[in-house]
């Protein structure tokens, strides 16, 4: 039997792989789920709360500027934040990375709702985006690593309809703070300490959630990786060795060109993982830019449409329960059709949607429209955010869907640049058809990106995966 450097027994990646493949249905699987979701409902509720809570809130006090800054700099700190702290997921842990990011959430939520309008209020804005940036990417890969591999794209769609939920929590908060009075706090304030708050429990709240077997396996920790397999199987119900088929043989991870424990970011370009990389990072950028800018500034064109603002951000939190339910229909479709085709044809829709939407004549068209665009937006986002996870292997995994994802914030910050100078340019009334053309491109070009450059990797485990890049890394 071979040990590591402490003496411990070393564990077979194949017997982790296999253990977690394994695993039946359980509650505590949900619970882990939920619990791992968290960190998403924050980021989601500071996403899609914000734009309606700075639009509202601060052109009421003549501040236009300033509400149309603090979109901006939660995007850029998100996408600071998923590219530069994604990384730490590799290399303290999954469960420590989770603490780092809502902590910085926390400080910054708090400091906004502290701080007097300007410059000193916008910087906690962005500190608060820091601690959110990498939580999506953060969320998927540590379900990912402990859900079985034919319930993996599932898995990971449930925990992010739990996270989305966020978003609707904040937009519906956002509708009831623009027609509350006698507020002891304006309501952005308000809304930022509620989020403090969140934070805070939240990281306590994880700490139930075991620390990932597989991360700690890859790190040398062979004793931990087996305490913290054992823990899930007791609380799945018993040990896993003895249910469901036999584990899958992948190769050890290490064929796949990294017998490094810690890989670079350079190693995303490596020759095995070139096409996956390029593929991920156009879609994210792509679809961060329409489906962000988009949901930012849903408020500004139902208002060039000649809706009031409290209609406008009325119709915008209708719209915005969409998010959970788009994120749970995806957990039925996910698993069922090649996870490249999947990604393609969902976004042509969202395509096809977002048009709906702004060529719709009533109301009750542009509620539909508006809600099937959101619907769609968050039925993507899950077939997106479990590729960009599964298409690396254990020591890039945080890294490789991180920075991935940051190229969507990246998206993100910029579509409300390239709105401002859009609206600058043609008028608040006039900007809306230039404004959809932008997002609805943007599908369009998801789509055709997934079908011609995304790898398949729908049914195949982690380590299977991993195999395939290695085997293409020893061709070349």
């Amino acid at each position: 039997m071979n040990h590591d450097i402490a003496g411990h027994p070393a564990i077979d990646p194949l017997d982790i792989q296999g253990r977690i493949d394994r695993l039946p249905p359980s509650p505590v699987m949900t619970l882990y789920m939920v619990l791992i979701s968290l960190g998403v409902f924050w980021d989601t509720y500071m996403l899609y709360s914000i734009g309606p809570l700075s639009f509202h809130f601060l052109a009421s006090h003549g501040q236009h500027a300033l509400a149309t800054r603090i979109p901006t700099m939660l995007f850029l700190g998100t996408f600071i934040g998923a590219l530069s702290l994604g990384r730490m997921a590799d290399r303290i842990g999954r469960g420590r990375a989770f603490t780092l990011n809502l902590g910085l959430l926390a400080f910054g939520a708090v400091a906004a709702t502290l701080a007097p309008l300007g410059p000193v209020f916008l910087l906690a804005i962005f500190i608060a985006g820091l601690g959110t940036g990498a939580e999506i990417p953060l969320s998927v890969t540590y379900m990912q690593e402990i859900a079985p591999s034919r319930r993996r794209g599932r898995m990971s769609s449930l925990m992010l309809t739990f996270g989305f939920c966020g978003g609707t929590v904040g937009g519906l908060l956002t509708w009831w703070l623009s027609r509350a009075g006698h507020l002891p706090l304006p309501g952005y304030r308000i809304a930022l300490a509620i989020a403090a708050l969140g934070a805070i429990v939240s990281v306590f709240l994880r700490l139930i959630v075991p620390e990932s077997p597989r991360w700690l396996e890859r790190a040398g920790r062979a004793a931990e990786a087996q305490a913290a397999m054992q823990r899930i199987e007791r609380a799945a119900g018993g040990s896993a060795a003895v249910v469901g088929a036999s584990a899958s043989k992948a190769a050890p991870a290490a064929g796949a060109g990294l017998a490094e424990e810690r890989g670079s970011t350079l190693d995303l370009f490596r020759t095995g993982y070139l096409r996956r990389t390029l593929s991920a990072w156009i879609i994210e950028f792509f679809q961060g830019f329409g489906s962000y800018g988009f949901t930012t500034f849903v408020p500004i064109i139902l208002y060039a449409r000649g809706f009031t603002l409290l209609h406008a951000l009325g119709y915008t939190a209708l719209i915005q329960i969409s998010y959970p339910v788009g994120t749970y229909l995806s957990s039925f479709v996910t698993d069922r059709f090649p996870r490249k085709w999947g990604i393609a044809g969902f976004y042509l829709l969202n395509m096809l949607a977002g048009l709906g939407f702004y060529l719709s004549s009533s109301s009750t068209l542009v509620v539909v429209f508006g809600f099937l665009t959101e619907m769609l937006i968050f039925m993507d986002g899950p077939l997106l955010h479990t590729y960009e996870a599964e298409i690396y292997p254990t020591p890039l995994r945080g890294r490789g869907s991180a920075t991935a994802f940051s190229v969507s914030r990246l998206g993100g910050f910029l579509a409300p640049v390239v709105a401002g100078i859009v609206v600058a340019r043609f008028g608040t009334h006039a900007a809306g058809p230039y404004l959809i053309v932008m997002a609805a491109g943007s599908w369009l070009l998801c789509a055709l990106v997934a079908a011609v450059l995304a790898v398949d990797t729908s049914g195949a485990s982690l380590e299977q995966l991993e195999l395939q890049a290695g085997q293409a890394l020893v061709r070349n």
